[in-house]
């Protein structure tokens, strides 16, 4: 069996006395693998660790058979990022922003042309390619991001809660091209505070908390711990009451919640309910969702009772 390309041992990282990630050991790839936590669980201080962007308090990580240690850099050419903070040139037009970083990393310019152009339909933002990234909603500064990490054919892709701030259509259109980066051989580890995300392209999850490392294995086995609890999903709209009627009607809801602009939404039927709000979506009727994993809390109250 080949060695995972990713290899963490005992990786612990402490930000004067906190502690942001305590003795982590686990192989990652190849294949796609999501690393699922709560906010403040480790998974960012984990993907700047990999990264190189910080250095490890104790422990080693193996990239490709190396170990990383200072003035080793080659390991890192082979690694994409897409960071969970917007890092933009609030200026520049979303096909110059990508041109001018395919250049600095030694790109020609007639073959940058060629890998923003690429990178700006393979995510779905070609027609925006003149659009300034200050006037860009978050959704498409998400996908510009991970434009971005497209730029070249690298072997790893790190992607850190790429997801954030998208509609239903760009999440489930992002959603199917990592599907498909993962079956092109790479190994793609994508970090999520939403258990469905995740389940939606792998079924290998490493679950932080608290920096922990609290399981890792199949999501079947993870998902057999939760059960049928109701999920919630909240719903933008200038008209939910319209909507709420909708997905009422469709049985897709065991329970609802109304604001001036939102509803929130608990139902057992999420693949459905999010096939039928991408529809929606499209009828112009909601602006955005947000899933409310509580599953995941309930995840992970039931492991760390079990570990206490």
């Amino acid at each position: 069996m080949s060695q995972a390309p990713i290899r963490c041992l005992g990786l612990s990282r402490w930000y004067g006395e906190v502690q942001g990630l305590s003795g982590l050991t686990a192989d990652i790839g190849p294949g796609i693998v999501g690393l699922l936590g709560p906010n403040g669980s480790g998974k960012s201080t984990l993907m700047r660790l990999l990264t190189g962007q910080i250095r490890a308090s104790r422990g080693k990580i193996i990239l490709f058979g190396r170990e990383l240690k200072p003035g080793v850099w080659e390991p890192f050419s082979r690694i994409a990022y897409t960071p969970g903070d917007d890092v933009h040139f609030e200026d520049e037009r979303a096909f110059e922003f990508l041109e001018l970083l395919a250049r600095l990393s030694g790109e020609n310019a007639e073959g940058a042309k060629k890998r923003a152009q690429v990178a700006l339909e393979r995510t779905g933002m070609a027609e925006a390619r003149e659009k300034r990234l200050r006037e860009m909603s978050k959704g498409m500064r998400q996908r510009i991001k991970l434009a971005q990490t497209l730029l070249f054919d690298h072997e790893v892709f790190l992607l850190d809660e790429p997801l954030n701030g998208m509609d239903p259509i760009s999440r489930r259109t992002t959603l199917d091209l990592i599907r498909e980066l993962g079956k092109e051989g790479r190994t793609i580890l994508m970090a999520s505070h939403v258990l469905h995300d995740v389940e939606a392209i792998t079924d290998r999850i490493l679950l932080l908390h608290h920096g922990r490392l609290l399981a890792e294995g199949r999501m079947e086995e993870i998902r057999a711990l939760i059960g049928t609890r109701p999920r919630e999903v909240i719903v933008k709209s200038k008209i939910p009451q319209e909507v709420g009627k909708i997905l009422l009607e469709q049985d897709l809801a065991v329970g609802m919640r109304f604001s001036e602009t939102r509803l929130v939404v608990e139902t057992t039927r999420l693949e459905e309910l999010l096939g039928h709000l991408s529809n929606l979506g499209c009828e112009g009727k909601i602006e955005g969702i947000e899933i409310e994993d509580h599953s995941l809390e309930s995840l992970f109250e039931l492991l760390v009772g079990e570990t206490a």
